[in-house]
């Protein structure tokens, strides 16, 4: 018979997906055990077994990360594989599902962000934002594979990560034994993060924040002692401070002129502007140094992560 029902209702819109490849990612890995060399007996080079394997790519021979014979490495496209397979699991609207593959320093750090548009709401404001999900791994030891979720805001594009609850939707050790049915359960929940999250933002909304706290939110977000000494010593203009830093801080000032010239106009000089001027530097300002372009994709995931932690530490945030 040829009438066969596909197991998973995701299943054709991720095949078309699957048939693209993988991108920047489409690399394979190799493991070799680390020696090293020691003078010995009458001034004679030793070599020595270390307790080390060294994991490199294929194609190039780039050295991508250094753990213990008991690590298990999941290739990039094996990282990849199991993401697809994992929303292709879950109770998710997939259809017109988009699918940024991204890597950095090298090919030891991936990430790979879905768009999914039929998960779509209205802001407080009348913009629209689509829940989005972001998949990393490295060799380099800065996470496990993980899954995450945030939101795309359409009128500006900022990446709004979500600061509530738990954020990680899914996460598991380097193993090639991923346990991808509980990751399609767990991944569902993004949905409830998803509601959580936009109730908040409308509370933000309604919270007035004057342009002075709004600057040393800025300041301690990025954690500038100078800033913030400045600030402690009586000066309440935010050009004063950054005039009177000892350099240019470039995010502080970049977060300042999209708040400041951007976004309380937009929106009003709330917490809803704030959190947009931040997510609009975690999404779209390029590195502060040229040589530190190629690892983008780091550095936005490393603000995201400052965003999130000043949102939760920050006492006018939380109440609002």
């Amino acid at each position: 018979m040829n009438n066969i029902t596909p197991m998973f209702a995701n299943n054709s819109a991720l095949n078309t997906i699957r048939e693209r490849g993988y991108g920047t990612a489409g690399f394979d890995i190799g493991v070799a055990p680390l020696d090293y060399l020691v003078v010995g007996h009458g001034g004679l080079m030793e070599r020595n077994n270390s307790s080390k394997s060294v994991i490199y790519r294929t194609d190039t021979g780039t050295e991508l990360g250094i753990h213990g014979h008991g690590y298990k490495p999941v290739a990039p496209k094996h990282m990849i594989d199991v993401t697809r397979n994992i929303i292709e699991r879950s109770d998710l609207s997939i259809n017109g599902m988009e699918e940024i593959i991204r890597t950095s320093h090298n090919g030891a750090r991936t990430f790979v962000q879905y768009r999914l548009p039929e998960h779509t709401y209205r802001t407080s404001d009348g913009d629209t934002a689509s829940l989005s999900l972001l998949s990393i791994s490295s060799f380099d030891g800065t996470w496990p594979f993980m899954i995450s979720a945030a939101a795309i805001q359409h009128a500006c594009t900022n990446l709004q990560v979500f600061v509530g609850g738990e954020v990680s939707v899914f996460k598991a050790k380097h193993t090639r034994s991923l346990d991808i049915e509980q990751g399609g359960r767990v991944i569902t929940k993004s949905l409830q993060l998803f509601h959580r999250e936009r109730d908040l933002w409308q509370e933000w909304q309604g919270t007035g924040c004057t342009d002075q706290r709004a600057f040393s939110f800025f300041a301690q977000a990025l954690k500038c002692k100078g800033a913030l000494k400045l600030i402690a010593a009586g000066f309440s203009r935010a050009e004063d401070v950054m005039y009177g830093l000892p350099r240019r801080n470039l995010n502080l000032e970049y977060i300042w002129k999209q708040y400041h010239s951007v976004y309380s106009k937009r929106l009003g000089h709330n917490y809803w502007a704030v959190y947009n001027a931040l997510t609009d530097w975690s999404t779209h300002h390029g590195a502060t140094r040229t040589s530190s372009e190629t690892n983008i994709a780091a550095i936005q995931n490393e603000r995201q992560q400052l965003v999130r932690d000043a949102v939760r530490t920050s006492h006018y945030m939380k109440a609002a």
